[in-house]
């Protein structure tokens, strides 16, 4: 399909104009060839990096979608092309890979946003099980509360590359979970005032596990790569699977595994 409608239907699918983030979303880099440029195969993955883009070339993929635009942050100012950014553009460029970020868009995106994903991953099947998002629980739609039944079973199967649990002891019972996924501890109080009584997130600070002891709330933490595979790999489903939106284009996910 035409490069012009393939980021137009992208961005209406995961409308970044409604975030203020931590960084800019949609296209990052553009094909040289404009709207002449046809993008057949696509790749998505968590962090923008070396190891990465080299797949992405050897995929002979047409566009590369991150959840993580390394070097394209708000706090990284200086932005010559010099070092391992002018490394990662250099690449792109002469690949002809388009370069998408979307981070709170895929973050918070109702179908197939991280937090979602884990909830419904989460879940074990029963009818029962709801999903909201309280306005008061995390800004910009970003949290997800669940109501259901987590086990070390059911943890293992969602996170396989491992979690750790911190404040009351895990037990095989229902929870309300409050999930946000990466760097989510800013959250926990919001969890608690909820009600919740589990929270689920990425990386953690050295005080969270002394605020889930005194405040009574379990925390998972499977760190913050592993909790972030979700939108990205949900991606690459949907664009697959989207004949209409997406006409002709085959969508990968690559998973370049990060412990924390």
């Amino acid at each position: 399909m035409k490069f012009s409608d393939f980021d137009s239907n992208l961005n209406n699918l995961l409308m970044p104009w409604k975030f203020d983030d931590f960084c800019p979303n949609g296209c990052l880099v553009e094909p040289f060839l404009g709207d002449n440029h046809q993008v057949k195969k696509v790749v998505t993955g968590v962090s923008l990096r070396d190891e990465l883009i080299d797949r992405a070339i050897k995929a002979k993929a047409d566009v590369l979608v991150v959840h993580h635009p390394n070097g394209f942050w708000k706090s990284e100012k200086d932005k010559r092309l010099v070092g391992t950014f002018g490394r990662y553009m250099a690449k792109l460029v002469r690949a002809g890979i388009a370069l998408y970020g979307f981070h709170l868009p895929l973050d918070a995106h109702e179908e197939l946003g991280n937090n979602i994903r884990i909830a419904h991953e989460l879940q074990l099947g029963d009818d029962d099980e709801v999903y909201e998002t309280p306005s008061r629980f995390m800004e910009q739609c970003i949290g997800v509360i669940a109501n259901t039944r987590v086990n070390k079973e059911v943890l293992d199967r969602v996170f396989p590359h491992g979690w750790r649990a911190f404040g009351p002891a895990l037990k095989d019972q229902q929870y309300i979970v409050g999930i946000c996924s990466g760097s989510g501890t800013s959250g926990l109080q919001d969890a608690v005032d909820c009600g919740c009584t589990m929270f689920v997130t990425g990386e953690i600070r050295e005080s969270t596990p002394i605020f889930a002891q005194e405040n009574g709330i379990t925390v998972i933490s499977a760190g913050h790569h592993r909790s972030e595979v979700f939108c990205v790999r949900a991606l690459a489903e949907y664009i697959s699977a989207s004949r209409d939106l997406f006409p002709g284009v085959r969508a990968q996910f690559i998973d370049i595994d990060n412990p924390i």
